[in-house]
This record gives structure tokens, C-alpha cells and sequence, in this order.
């Protein structure tokens, strides 16, 4: 019900100031090990603790607030991708793997500033996919969103 704990762990032999059975778990036990359980949603998009979306590239590469919203559901196995203030004409969406696959893809017109699909995820492998949405502004400016989400 406790963890044995080195504080100085960057320091060698008894310098590492090692405190045996030191940090009590709450009245809980661990037999190998505590779970790791990663945010795969982190408020810090950009960031360089943001490993799935480059920090040179913003998620949106436009001056607009424009939004992009994922949600999966995993008992409908299906992505409701959403997006928000919008601007242009044309738009293409894809998704693709963290490997960089793309595993799907669609194109069309915009016909308001609102954007919505709901997307079949029963043929994809478990794993985390980035939902990539670009369009063309007014301007010829690109604008570009990408959002993480997870299949379970």
C-alpha cells in the first residue's frame, strides 16, 4: 500500500536520497506498477507537449475563429465531426492515422458557415486519427483544422 520513492534521481548511490515505502496510495495496493493514463485531449494545443499535431503548423492557419469539434462514440461507433465559422466555398475533409494513412477522405461545397458528417468508425483499427479540415476563404487564403480523437 505504499511506493518506495527516489528523490534525487539524477544523483548516484546513496546521494538519490531513496526513501523506502514512503508514499502512501490512499489504503490502495499496486502489484507491477502504476497505469499510465495519457490525455490524449490536452488543452494545449500547439504546445510542444502536443505530439500529434506539429507546433510550426496552427491548427487553424486562417485569421477567423473558426472551430472544429470531434466527438467519437463508441457505442455507435461513429466520429460526429462538427465545425463552426466557417468561410469560402469548397472543403475537403480527411482523416488519417497516426502513421500518417489516410483512411478517409471527401470533398463538396460549403453551403453555410456550419459544417457536420457523422462518420462510420466500425471498419477502423483501435488507434488515435486526426480529422483534417481545409477549405478555401474568399480571399484565396487557406483555412485549415485539424482535431485528435481516439477509437476505443
Amino acid at each position: 500500500m505504499n511506493l518506495s520513492v527516489i528523490n534525487s534521481p539524477d544523483s548516484f548511490g546513496l546521494a538519490c536520497n531513496y526513501t523506502p515505502y514512503s508514499f502512501y496510495l490512499g489504503g490502495k495496493r499496486t502489484y507491477y506498477g502504476l497505469p499510465n493514463n495519457p490525455d490524449y485531449d490536452m488543452p494545449l494545443s500547439g504546445s510542444p507537449c502536443d505530439t500529434l499535431v506539429s507546433i510550426n503548423e496552427p491548427a487553424s492557419t486562417s485569421s477567423t475563429n473558426a472551430n472544429l469539434h470531434v466527438y467519437y462514440a463508441p457505442d455507435w461507433e461513429k466520429a460526429f465531426i462538427n465545425a463552426e465559422k466557417l468561410k469560402g466555398k469548397n472543403y475537403r475533409l480527411r482523416m488519417v492515422d497516426v502513421l500518417g494513412k489516410e483512411v478517409y477522405s471527401e470533398s463538396g461545397a460549403l453551403n453555410s458557415p456550419y459544417f457536420t458528417r457523422d462518420l462510420n468508425c466500425a471498419s477502423f483499427a483501435k488507434g488515435i486519427y486526426l480529422v483534417i479540415f481545409e477549405n478555401d476563404s474568399y480571399r484565396s487564403e487557406k483555412e485549415r483544422l485539424v482535431k485528435k480523437f481516439v477509437v476505443e
